[in-house]
């Protein structure tokens, strides 16, 4: 599906809802003795504009009004899940690698499964202390060829001189652990798809990675 397609559909389809969600009649004014009364178009957790019932269609984050991180409101962004890579290094040096690259199957510290989500390990092969890292990644759909875009800071990320760490993309709030879309392909498309991960520090080459999910029922996106 094009880019100029995918904005068209989202566009329509976001007018729609947003028509559906403040039309009627109003909401009742509020009293004393019961507080103010809740808005006609439902709760807005992160305060974009858009309601969260309607995020969830959308496919976009109730949780981030800027969704793909591209530095734009998810109402005035026209392809809300489709951020350009803004990485651009053109350092050479190399500081650490990334591996062992998982979308499903995941367990935590203890081996215990947990539910799928994007992780991997960091390891710093350098002398100094690794901090100030940032991610793109981009989810394919290997049938259709849709493609979402997603960019990240990861404040609080430090991998010693050394150390291996593991990093983790889910919901749940952990160390070492950084939020992302529930809503995204990866939680909704059954479809088989790639993930392509672009790792990066200041100064040093990025580092990439590429992992498969395979075909299968919609996952949840709270982990």
């Amino acid at each position: 599906m094009s880019k100029k397609i995918y904005t068209f559909m989202f566009m329509a389809i976001l007018s729609a809802l947003l028509l559906a969600a403040c039309g009627g009649s109003k909401a009742p004014a509020a009293s004393a003795s019961s507080g103010s009364a809740p808005a006609a178009d439902g709760p807005d957790t992160d305060g974009d504009g858009i309601p969260d019932s309607a995020e969830k269609v959308l496919g976009t984050d109730p949780n981030n009004a800027d969704t793909d991180g591209d530095g734009q409101n998810d109402l005035a962004d026209q392809n809300p899940t489709m951020a350009d890579n803004p990485i651009q290094e053109s350092s050479t040096t190399q500081g650490f690698t990334i591996s062992g690259l998982l979308v499903e199957n995941n367990v935590d510290a203890n081996g215990a499964g947990v539910p799928d989500h994007l992780e991997f390990k960091v390891t710093n092969t350098g002398t100094a202390d690794l901090t100030n890292f940032d991610i793109y990644y981009t989810i394919t759909d290997k049938d259709t060829g849709a493609v979402q875009g997603y960019y990240r800071t990861l404040p609080g990320f430090v991998v010693k001189p050394g150390e291996t760490k593991d990093i983790h993309f889910d919901n749940t709030g952990q160390p070492d652990h950084f939020s992302v879309n529930p809503n995204s392909a990866f939680y909704t498309d059954q479809n088989g798809l790639t993930l392509e991960v672009t790792l990066h520090a200041p100064g040093l080459a990025p580092q990439t990675g590429t992992v498969d999910k395979d075909p299968g029922g919609a996952e949840g996106g709270v982990e």
